[in-house]
């Protein structure tokens, strides 16, 4: 039987980041992840601003592009750019930048063993073993980063009711020597399907196209995702060359993320933005303060896990709350939502820091309540002109 002082179960940047930490920092730490690496995974890859600042070392070989500015529009049409100081997103191949992220993880000292599923969890005293098809593993700390349908939180009876929504994406080759009119911004869709909308991201033979849904209980469909390339007058002469659909968690509301000596990161626990599904800086940012908290502890700075939860509920749990707000309003209004974000550069610029990490949900949530009465005035007075 194996032994060591964390464990990991599952590879991808929540868990690669918890193990990169704790590794530096002396720690024994394995990753068992139960596909090999690189691996497919269905991903927008569109890393935002502040998820790139979560990684503390250099990610250029896997970035394809950065992006500083981006079209929104609502249906297919009407179509207007919006504008950053600086970078806003960076888009990478999720298979690439994975690999990349363990890679990392690999050369301070962790060990991964691949095609380990993690069938079971029994707890001891001190100690918790981790039994997968061939092996039994023991540790004093896990950490669960195995995705939406965690095994290790169905074992630890953690998160039961989880929300998700469904996702679908589609890889649409273009030719890059050709002027395509999508190629050199990220795009965002509002309205094009009721509760969601769409998205297009460069890439650098393809261009990932998407539609997601933030309202729990409301999914979308391969039909919906047909439906806006057909209808988009930039997409609909592209060949589909894959689709794929994946869940997305909807945000973390009350729930407890750690059991005894155990804890989950990233979409194992439910940590993705309510508003638009991004889910990589919540997966960076819970694996460093997962690590926090295990080094804490075994310095002897905590009793127990618990200050993990607490520190997840108070940095998130309010900007989720804000997110569902915001996401409530613009499905609600995609037009008018569009439009203001066309016409008004501080509005831009609220958004435009939002993914830069310069503010947050909650910040952007209480700024648009001081002006948005303004701002549906001037619209009615426009629509009237007309």
């Amino acid at each position: 039987m194996t032994t060591t002082d964390v464990i990991i179960v599952g590879a991808g940047p929540a868990g690669a980041m918890t193990a990169f930490l704790l590794a530096k920092a002396g720690v024994a730490v394995q990753l068992l992840e139960k596909t090999s690496f690189p691996r497919q995974k269905v991903c927008g890859g569109g890393l935002t601003h502040r998820a790139y600042k979560e990684i503390p070392f250099n990610i250029d070989p896997v970035v394809h592009q950065v992006v500083t500015w981006g079209y929104v529009g609502v249906n297919g049409r009407k179509y207007g750019s919006i504008h950053g100081d600086g970078p806003i997103s960076y888009l990478i191949d999720r298979p690439a930048f994975d690999a990349f992220l363990l890679e990392k993880a690999l050369s301070q000292g962790a060990d991964c063993h691949f095609g380990e599923r993690c069938l079971s969890i029994t707890h001891g005293e001190d100690s918790i073993r981790i039994n997968t098809p061939d092996h039994t593993y023991q540790c004093r700390f896990l950490v669960g980063a195995d995705g939406v349908h965690s095994q290790v939180a169905r074992q630890l009876g953690l998160l039961t009711k989880r929300q998700t929504s469904l996702a679908h994406e589609a890889h649409l080759s273009f030719n890059p020597q050709e002027p395509h009119g999508f190629t050199d911004a990220i795009t965002f869709d509002f309205g094009a399907l009721p509760s969601g909308y769409a998205w297009i991201f460069p890439k650098h033979d393809h261009l990932n196209v998407g539609v997601f849904r933030s309202w729990p209980g409301k999914t979308t469909t391969k039909r919906q995702l047909l439906q806006f390339i057909k209808q988009h007058p930039g997409l609909s002469q592209s060949k589909i060359k894959a689709l794929r659909a994946y869940p997305v968690p909807l945000g973390l509301r009350n729930e407890r993320l750690h059991c005894q000596r155990a804890m989950l990161v990233g979409d194992a626990a439910n940590l993705a933005d309510p508003w638009l599904g991004e889910g990589l800086y919540y997966a960076l940012s819970s694996g460093r303060i997962a690590a926090e908290a295990i080094l804490n502890h075994l310095h002897g700075q905590t009793a127990d896990l618990a200050s993990y939860t607490r520190e997840i509920h108070q940095r998130f749990s309010d900007q989720f709350a804000s997110a569902r707000r915001l996401s409530l309003v613009i499905h609600a209004l995609p037009s008018l939502s569009v439009w203001l974000l066309k016409r008004s550069s501080s509005l831009q610029r609220m958004v435009i820091d939002l993914l830069r990490g310069d503010k947050t949900h909650e910040t952007l949530w209480r700024e648009i309540q001081t002006w948005l009465p303004k701002k549906m005035l001037e619209k009615f007075k426009y629509d009237n002109q007309k």
